[in-house]
Parts: structure tokens; sequence; C-alpha cells
């Protein structure tokens, strides 16, 4: 059965006598095949949930528990130590440090934000989870020992000249950042993701950039609102304990609502929910028990089912329930019911209204697939090494025909998708979206590079990674330092990653999260070996994460593998494909005697750097006076 026609179907539920009953093995049929066409992207919009404390909050229990035996405390301390080192202010060291600093004790203060400091660098022993070094460091160590707030609060101060003014500043900003978190992105990512699943249940693609929902609408703070009267609201029915039971069911449907049509006021949208659950909640209760075999089976799976199963299926289930609701409501004219307006989100647009509102897509692929016909892949050795690595010998108009028509077609790929049917309609939309114009040109990510030009963005490459090691050097020292083994002013390893992304990596240029991974993996190996082989040969250590969060053997470490992954995208995404634009306008005999005197200056220094490695401060003391050499 079509979505269509399971979507009319779950319309058609029978209507016996005065009792309304839900077919709810359809609606739990439904969910199970949205789920299995859109597992990875439900199941992280659940993740994100439970990560944010929206929902699901009970599948990462388990994350979240500490072992008694290895927490230490006592009533003058301030920090909570346990075997990982993950040493922080509880709340009653929150307390403690804002009672000083509101008390003018900026001595105090300063003391217990210096004695958590210390008591983390005393306790850094794990060889992973450093806490010592690093930006992720010193970021999760600014907010764990209280040193942000009094430095924000010593910030304050000198421009207010009032101790207490800057403190009362400081909780009043914190509490703006609390309601804007917990509305504008909690609370409007519940929707967000109501929204998704929604589009999942008809639609075979649902871009991962329709998360920017609130933004593409401008209705980001039309739906924290709502949000935040419907919490004021069940906050103030809880108070009667009843009522806000009963309330919770009334209003459950508000987020769905907003989802459909982010335009409705407040309390049409909370009216409207409770209308269409009346004669509902008693089924919608019964429903919730029926995940309850799920629910236990996640927290004995220490939230491992519910990850990776139960919470995208009950996701998937209340939009089906959703849209059971809406349709009974539409059919019986329930009054409101005429503001959920939104029916390709329910439904298919017909083909010839697809092909009127998207005739610019229709001609730009039209222009594509004739192009298509006078283009062929390339054949031979020649067309094998463009297609797996991305390189080309010498310059082919057969290869770069192929490669620009393959770059069309790549990037009308979403238009094809428009016209399919296969994605949400957003020009069809009651509310205005943003809507990018069908575009097929722009740089080609998936085109091969010459050799000459992968020869020179090697050298580009190695000189931006020595520039960057060098600043950041300067910046943290105020020292020069000539980074690297090598004399010149160049980094092979950037170098090498950079041009091992291009061109081992190119079947994955059309999957940016494959690239991303891939890229992490890739870099992180080369740089973990290259490590290993400094040492064995040299006998010493030209770098040691030791200490930075999340290192393996202080030879890698997460900050530099995530810088890795993001500068692998931009390579291929971006730089990548501007320096070759840049390159071919360059005289290719002019760029061909630049290529060889920096390839003879570079196998110089290589061979001459073998018998005199470039060594001394800041380059290989690695903070310790020697360097055990591991075997």
């Amino acid at each position: 059965m079509s979505v269509l026609g399971q979507d009319r179907a779950q319309r058609s539920f029978a209507i016996r006598g005065n009792e309304r009953d839900v077919n709810r093995k359809a609606l739990k049929t439904q969910a199970k095949i949205t789920l299995k066409r859109h597992y990875w992207l439900i199941l992280v919009l659940c993740l994100f949930a439970a990560f944010l404390g929206v929902e699901y909050g009970s599948t990462l229990w388990a994350t979240d528990y500490q072992n008694p035996a290895v927490v230490s405390s006592s009533a003058d301390e301030t920090t909570v130590t346990s075997g990982a080192a993950s040493d922080h202010l509880s709340s009653n060291g929150i307390s403690d440090l804002l009672e000083k600093i509101i008390a003018g004790d900026d001595a105090g203060a300063k003391r217990q934000v210096e004695q958590s400091q210390k008591s983390i660098q005393d306790n850094d022993h794990d060889a992973t989870f450093g806490r010592s070094r690093g930006v992720f460091a010193t970021v999760l160590n600014s907010f764990s020992t209280g040193s942000v707030i009094l430095s924000v609060t010593n910030a304050m101060s000198s421009i207010l000249h009032s101790r207490g003014g800057a403190a009362i500043l400081l909780v009043l900003a914190s509490l703006a950042v609390y309601l804007f978190v917990w509305l504008f992105i909690r609370e409007t990512y519940l929707v967000v993701s109501r929204r998704m699943v929604l589009e999942s249940r008809v639609y075979e693609q649902v871009p991962i950039h329709h998360m920017m929902f609130p933004l593409r609408t401008r209705k980001w703070a039309s739906i924290a609102w709502t949000m935040f009267v419907k919490s004021v609201f069940l906050t103030l029915w809880w108070l009667t304990i009843v009522g806000g039971i009963i309330k919770t069911f009334s209003y459950m449907l508000v987020p769905f609502i907003i989802a459909e049509n982010p335009s409705i006021k407040a309390c049409d949208a909370i009216t409207l929910s409770r209308r269409m659950m009346r004669g509902h909640k008693w089924e919608c209760f019964v429903a919730i028990l029926t995940f309850l075999g799920w629910d236990i089976l996640s927290i004995c799976t220490l939230g491992l089912t519910g990850i990776f199963y139960s919470n995208g299926y009950k996701a998937s289930f209340w939009a089906e329930y959703y849209t059971y609701l809406r349709g009974t409501a539409k059919q019986a004219g329930l009054q409101g019911a005429e503001q959920l307006n939104d029916t390709f989100l329910f439904e298919k647009a017909p083909a010839d209204l697809l092909e009127r509102t998207y005739s610019d897509a229709r001609t730009a692929i039209s222009e594509v697939d004739a192009q298509g016909e006078t283009v062929s892949a390339p054949k031979g050795f020649a067309g094998w090494l463009a297609d797996w690595f991305g390189i080309r010998i010498m310059r082919s108009k057969q290869v770069s025909a192929w490669e620009d028509y393959q770059g069309k077609m790549h990037a009308s790929k979403t238009g094809r998708a428009l016209l399919a049917a296969q994605m949400y309609p957003v020009r069809l939309s009651p509310i205005p979206m943003k809507d990018k114009n069908i575009n097929i040109g722009g740089l080609n990510a998936a085109r091969s590079y010459s050799l000459l030009n992968l020869i020179m963005m090697f050298f580009i490459f190695c000189i931006i990674g020595w520039v960057w090691e060098v600043a950041l050097c300067f910046i943290d020292e105020g020292v020069f330092v000539n980074r690297g083994t090598l004399h010149g002013p160049w980094l092979p390893i950037y170098g090498t990653g950079g041009v091992f992304i291009l061109i081992v990596l190119k079947k994955l240029r059309k999957h940016p999260v494959a690239e991303f991974v891939a890229a992490v993996a890739l870099c992180g190996t080369l740089e973990y070996i290259s490590s290993w082989h400094l040492e064995m040969t040299k006998g010493q250590r030209w770098w040691d994460y030791t200490g930075y969060f999340l290192n393996i053997n202080g030879r890698i470490c997460a900050e530099g593998l995530l810088v890795f992954g993001l500068g692998g995208l931009a390579i291929v995404y971006l730089v990548a494909p501007t320096l070759n634009q840049l390159l071919d306008r360059i005289n290719r005999k002019a760029l061909l005697c630049v290529a060889l005197v920096l390839l003879v200056s570079y196998i110089g220094d290589q061979v001459y750097s073998a018998q005199h490695p470039n060594s001394g401060h800041g380059i290989t003391d690695t903070g310790s006076s020697s360097v055990e050499v591991r075997q």
C-alpha cells in the first residue's frame, strides 16, 4: 500500500456508536515502515532529544552513573573527584563561589578556583581523558572549576564599578541564558523533531537542512513563545495534581500542531490540542502502556534498545497518531482544524502541480539530460584513474566534460527528487520558507585534479599547515618557532593528509558524513604512524598530546582529529575546487617551473634533515626533559 493510501486508510477508522476506536495495530505497522525507511535519521533525532533532555532522557541514565566507590567528598571540599579525574564544582561549590563573589571575598573565590584547578592537574592520570592541556580541556576546566564565572564577574565589575551589581547582573544573565536554551533550543527542538518525523512518514528523502525549520519559516520566536505558554499553563495545572495529569494529555499535540503551522497563535494551538484530544485521553494512556515492555527492555539493556530501536519506534508511532487525530478532526469539522493547513506534509502533491511549481528545475534538468546525450564516461586507464582516485596525468577533454556533466547531475538531484514527489515541496508550504533556487553550477567537488595541480596543492597545504603551527606557537609562547622536522617553511603531514583525502577518499565525496568520518580516520592514522615512526627512527617525539582531552598514547587527540575532519571537508568541497580553478588560470609552463623548484628544494631539505633534523625549544621538547622511546 502506498503512503498516500495508508494515510487515507488511517483517516477511515470506524466510529462505532459514540465511541471512536483507533486501530493501534495499523498505526504501529505504519510506524515500523517509517522507522525502517528513515532509521538513521530518526535515531539521531531521538538521540539529540535525549542529550538535550527534551525526551527519552532515561535512555542515557547509564552514562550518568558514577561508581560511589571512587567518589570522595568532605565538608570542606568543593570538588568531586573520580578515577577519571573528572573534578568539577558541585552545586554547593557553585553556591559557595557565588556567595564569596557577592560578599566581595575576591581572594577566597580566587583561591577556591585555584584549588579546583590544582585538583584537576594533580589527578590528571588518565592517559585518554586528559584534562591539563588543549582547547577542549581548557574549555571544560573553565566551566567545571568556576573560573569562567569568576572571569565574567571580574569583567563586569570593572565596567560597573560594583561587585554586588556585577554578581546580580551575572545571575540575571545566567537566567537569560537558561531561558534562551530552554525555549529556543530544547523546546524548539521538540517541534523540529516532530516536523522531521512527519516528513519522513510521507517522503523518501528528508534533507538534514530541514532541521532549520524555525529559521527557514522565520517563526523561531513564535514557536518558542507557544511552547512557553504551554509550559506555564501546564505548570499551573500541576498545582492541582489531577489537573496536571489530565492537561498533560490534553496539550500533548501542541508540538505537532506548531510543527504543521508555526504561525498559529499560542492559545489557539493549545485550545485546538485540547479539542482534538477530547475523548482520546484514555486511548492515549493505553497506547503509552503498550510501550511499557520496550521501556523495561531499554532499562535492562542500559538504554541500548531504546537508542537503537524503541525511541524511534515511539516517535514514529506518535506521528501516526497525530495524523490519525488530525484526519478525524478535519473530517468532523472541528473548530480550529482549518488552521491545520499543510496538506502536503501528509500527502504528496499531484505531479502537474509540482511541474508548474518547479518549472525552473525541470528546465535545468532538461539541459543536463541533453548534455548527457553528447557526453560519455571516459574509458581506459585515464578514466579509471580519474574515477577512483581523482587524478589526471594529462589534461583530457573527455574527462573534463564527463566530470562537468556528473557535477551537474549530482547538483540537480534535489530538483529531480522534488519533481518525483520524493521530498517535501517547500514552495507549496502555506508558510513562506527560504527556498534556494535549483543550482546546478558552482564548484564541482567530484572533479579530478591534474598531477601538476596536486603537487602544487601539496605544497600549499604544507605551507598553510606550517603557518598555522607557527602562529599558534607564537600566540601561545610569544616566540617564533620553526615547527616540524624539516628546516623549510613546510609541514609534510598537512600536505600528505590533504592530498590523501582528495585521492584515497574520492569515492566518498558524494556523502559528506562518510567523508568526514573517513577523513578523521585517515588523518588520525597518518598522524599516529608519523609520530611512531619519528620516535622509532629519531629517538624523540616532535609532538605529544599527553594531557589533552581524549588522546591516544599522546600521539593523536580529539581536538586534532576534529580539526582534521572539518579541514578535510573544507578541502574537498571548497579549498581544492577553488585552488584548482585558480591554478588552471596560470600558465602551465610557469606553474611547472615553480613546481620543479619546490620539489627540488623539498627533496634537498628531506635529505639534509635526515641527518640533521630540525630540533630545539618548542619543537622536540614535548613537556618533559626526556622522552622515552617506546618499543
